[in-house]
């Protein structure tokens, strides 16, 4: 694990090892860490990722749960114009003392210290878009010629019939 990183904090000093019920939080922004990105946008590396996160101790290691904000560089899929996003991912996972036998998934706290960097990559990763557009739209509509005005007469409507059925009935 990394000594000098900005994201690992020291659970010891935080006060929170081995005291379930105990909790801190962390507000702080960080420069964002490099590869914070897919093909088309992304986190630029060094611009500010704002961390609300709050450190939970449980018997069973230390749940972080919160939010990250950053804002994601890339370009429009349809017009390849730059484009800017705000990125904001919400964070609740489970940090453990020990990883159980055939658990490759869960985050494990080394030597006192928890590491936010691989959590955060996995979350701001996964919530950029895949076609990012500026408009935000996914639905795509045309127009072909004249917009039709609907008539919304009753002679039209698809209870029409059923209507004249029950005048009649009320008249017998």
């Amino acid at each position: 694990m990394k000594n000098r990183s900005e994201f690992v904090y020291d659970l010891r000093s935080m006060g929170l090892l081995g005291h379930p019920g105990e909790w801190e939080r962390v507000n702080t922004t960080l420069p964002a860490p490099a590869d914070l990105r897919i093909e088309v946008i992304g986190v630029a590396e060094g611009s500010p990722l704002t961390l609300e996160l709050k450190f939970e101790s449980v018997s069973e290691g230390i749940y972080v749960s919160g939010t990250v904000s950053a804002t994601a560089h890339g370009e429009d899929m349809r017009t390849l114009d730059a484009i800017e996003l705000p990125v904001d991912v919400d964070i609740n996972e489970m940090y453990v003392y020990e990883r159980a036998e055939g658990d490759e998934d869960s985050y494990v706290i080394d030597r006192d210290q928890l590491d936010l960097e691989p959590v955060i990559r996995d979350a701001v990763v996964m919530a950029l878009p895949f076609s990012p557009s500026k408009d935000r739209s996914e639905d795509f509509s045309f127009t072909l010629g004249e917009d039709l005005e609907a008539d919304e007469s009753e002679s039209e409507s698809p209870f029409a019939s059923l209507q004249s059925l029950l005048d009649e009935k009320k008249e017998s």
